[in-house]
């Protein structure tokens, strides 16, 4: 698959580019600048420049604002880059006597990582109205979670399923050896060639849906932002919309992920799927991993009612609300609904390794520490240390409490004062949870600084209380797993 220019084109646009980096827009914009764009406050950028005339503030009006430019500005702007190169690749456009990009074109990075350029299509709050059905996605929410949720270790081989721009093929390409990535559209897999060759990287790019282009290979990790979108079924657009009604697509894709893992690999992909009044959210997602001999934690980060989803979507297309053929495709959207019974709509993501275990789904809707990637791969770890040990080695081990957790009493006043009502443990920092407890558990925990075994503990805490050694120790040994399993309690 080629990308939109030749070699010597793209060395020349890169050459044009060289100042166009996250740190030089950064400078132009200022504060003020950087925080309209955080914003999407395309008016408060387009102020901030309107009194630049450099060539990076030329490269900003292009393709980050989507604005008209005088052709001589645009000439310089992309200098050593012809101009008439530009234009029979699509990269601008002529309107009237100006320039205009044809495409989204800027800088990024993430975590103080490097600096790339990437390539996409305009989003409608550049150019408004309804998206085209190819309709390349650039930097979006859904892309910064998947990358800030991905597992980041030093491994041979990574897929990128439905690449679009080739986001989460950029930030693979800093931790593997070979980056494959597939997409449906052609399209789509010009710009992300071309993002590959701007950032001077070699990806092995193939057309075909989802996991078909590499149905015969497996890999150390596979990441996935697949069209999630739950609705009647049929594509209207790439990025979002699968063949399959509902659910279908996600519950295919986990389904096949298994098999294309090497032995101890992940895959991580975001997804949304149905909540129905007959079965629990958690239950339905697990059942996509029943008999795959693969551990997994799914996280729900957001439910959504039906109505609030479906405007979501049609506007986030660039429809336009209440207009005939918004209003048409809502009532149908809701109708489909109505008729499988489908209460609301679960938004979140699921990690997979290749390696027995348990699949694990739950509710994270907290505000949580970003990027969150750390967390997962401790979660596997820590899963891997539980399930090496019986109940019996449990108690004979040696834990501590972590050092971002604290103990946080709810007090009710009664006419004697402050009553004690309810104790939690409240992680400070990563998934930040909380977890009910009481006097007896949380005493014990205490008592855990990695100098004894649990079992000594135990036998403390059942001594002080006047119970059985045996039945406190299979009590506290449920209550520590899953503490362990948390971060809460952290073994020696």
């Amino acid at each position: 698959m080629d990308g939109l220019l030749d070699a010597r084109a793209v060395d020349q646009l890169r050459r044009a580019l060289a100042d166009y980096t996250v740190d030089g827009l950064h400078e132009l914009l200022g504060l003020d600048g950087q925080l309209a764009l955080a914003r999407g406050d395309l008016a408060g950028v387009r102020r901030r420049l309107r009194l630049e005339r450099s060539a990076i503030a030329d490269l900003a009006r292009l393709f980050l604002l989507g604005d008209a430019t005088p052709e001589s500005s645009a000439a310089r702007a992309l200098a050593p880059l012809p101009l008439g190169v530009a234009l029979a690749a699509g990269l601008v456009l002529k309107s009237g006597p100006d320039i205009r990009a044809g495409f989204d074109l800027r800088p990024y990075s993430q975590a103080q990582g490097p600096s790339w350029w990437l390539i996409s299509d305009f989003g409608s709050d550049v150019r408004p109205g309804p998206l085209r059905v190819d309709h390349v996605l650039g930097v979006g929410l859904a892309s910064l979670t998947l990358a800030q949720a991905t597992v980041r270790r030093p491994i041979e081989t990574a897929l990128d399923v439905g690449t679009g721009c080739g986001i989460q093929a950029l930030h693979l390409s800093t931790h593997a050896a070979r980056v494959t990535a597939t997409d449906i559209s052609s399209r789509a897999l010009r710009m992300a060639r071309t993002c590959a060759d701007l950032n001077d990287l070699d990806w092995d790019l193939r057309e075909g849906s989802l996991l078909d282009p590499v149905s015969d290979e497996q890999f150390d990790l596979i990441v996935a932002n697949p069209p999630f979108v739950i609705s009647p079924g049929g594509v209207q657009y790439d990025y979002r919309d699968g063949v399959w009604a509902g659910d279908e697509l996600c519950r295919r894709l986990v389904r096949a992920l298994p098999a294309r893992l090497r032995p101890g690999g992940m895959a991580q992909l975001l997804a949304n799927w149905e909540i129905r009044d007959a079965q629990a959210w958690a239950e339905r997602v697990e059942d996509w991993l029943d008999g795959s001999g693969c551990r997994a934690w799914i996280w729900q980060r957001e439910i959504v009612d039906v109505g609030t989803y479906v405007r979501m979507w049609l506007n986030d297309a660039g429809e336009t609300p209440g207009s005939p053929g918004w209003t048409a495709r809502y009532d149908a959207w809701l109708d489909w609904f109505e008729r499988e019974g489908v209460a609301a709509v679960g938004m979140g993501s699921i990690s997979i390794q290749a390696s027995p275990g348990p699949v694990v789904a739950e509710d994270v809707r907290q505000e949580i520490e970003q990027p969150c990637g750390p967390m997962i791969s401790s979660w596997f770890e820590r899963q891997s240390w539980l399930l090496a040990r019986s109940d019996e080695q449990i108690l004979a081990s040696r834990l501590r409490l972590a050092d971002d957790v604290d103990l946080v009493t709810e007090s009710v006043v009664t006419a004697a004062g402050w009553k004690p009502e309810a104790l939690r443990f409240r992680q400070n920092r990563g998934l930040r949870w909380e977890i009910s407890t009481d006097l007896p558990i949380s005493g014990l925990i205490a008592a855990l600084d990695g100098s004894v075994e649990l079992e000594t503990a135990v036998r403390v805490l059942a001594s002080a209380y006047e119970l059985p050694v045996d039945e406190c120790g299979r009590a506290a040994v449920v209550i520590v797993r899953d503490l362990v399993m948390r971060g809460i309690v952290l073994p020696v």
